[in-house]
């Protein structure tokens, strides 16, 4: 499978559609998701996922596609009383995983880049900057992911070992090594590569495995403070930022 695409692009143009991940149940943020999805879980008064729609307004995304199940008719409410028009929402009737979701909703017939955004990154600054680092880095003459990283000391509420390797010449490898960096959870993908699982249902994982062997996978670092929403404790800690 020919995963290049034409030469001579604007890669500034090459991402002009984003992913919101927002179907998981975030059984990790109870009890603060018992009545609640996790992406209208509010930071400072605000949902984690309005801070995701500001950052694609600022670095001007045309299509946001939303893939939902838990609670998901709390989330399109949301989104309706936002009145952002620009909105494809998916909604699962079964879990597909990452992968899998994003497979399920978008249209494979034309190669693209999209960038793909998990809630469990919080950024309550920068984060349109970081969003728009990826938009311009992002070369698909020989790039089919980009994903965004940090290191663990960066990461607040992360307290796992970190997940791969970047090189110096900016690919991403799998590794023992126990300097390893922390995925954050947003990253863009080449679309086409979705085709190499043939199953409906798929962790985004798989894809990265399969780039990282043929050398296409590539990381880039966010230098700056983060929270990881993977419990109750990171959300506590982001609720007392300032700027």
């Amino acid at each position: 499978m020919d995963l290049k695409t034409n030469k001579h692009i604007d890669y500034k143009k090459t991402v002009e559609d984003a992913f919101i991940l927002a179907a998981g149940f975030g059984r990790r943020l109870m009890p603060l998701t018992k009545n609640m999805p996790k992406p209208l879980v509010e930071i400072n008064q605000k949902p984690m996922i309005d801070y995701i729609f500001d950052a694609l307004t600022t670095i001007g995304i045309n299509k946001i596609y939303i893939n939902t199940h838990y609670q998901h008719k709390k989330i399109f409410e949301f989104i309706e009383r936002k009145k952002i028009s620009n909105i494809h929402i998916s909604h699962e009737t079964r879990l597909l995983d990452t992968g899998g979701g994003i497979k399920n909703a978008i249209d494979l017939n034309t190669t693209k880049a999209i960038m793909i955004i998990n809630c469990d990154a919080i950024l309550l600054n920068n984060y349109s900057n970081l969003l728009q680092d990826l938009q311009k880095k992002f070369n698909p003459d020989k790039m089919d992911a980009l994903l965004a990283f940090s290191s663990p000391k960066n990461a607040v509420g992360y307290f796992g070992g970190g997940d791969f390797i970047i090189t110096e010449d900016g690919t991403v490898i799998e590794s023992d090594r126990s300097d390893k960096m922390v995925f954050m959870g947003i990253s863009v993908l080449n679309t086409k590569t979705l085709e190499l699982i043939n199953d409906d249902r798929f962790s985004l994982v798989q894809i990265w495995s399969k780039l990282i062997k043929k050398r296409t996978c590539y990381g880039l670092v966010f230098e700056n403070t983060w929270y990881h929403a993977g419990n109750v404790e990171a959300i506590n800690l982001a609720n007392q930022f300032s700027e």
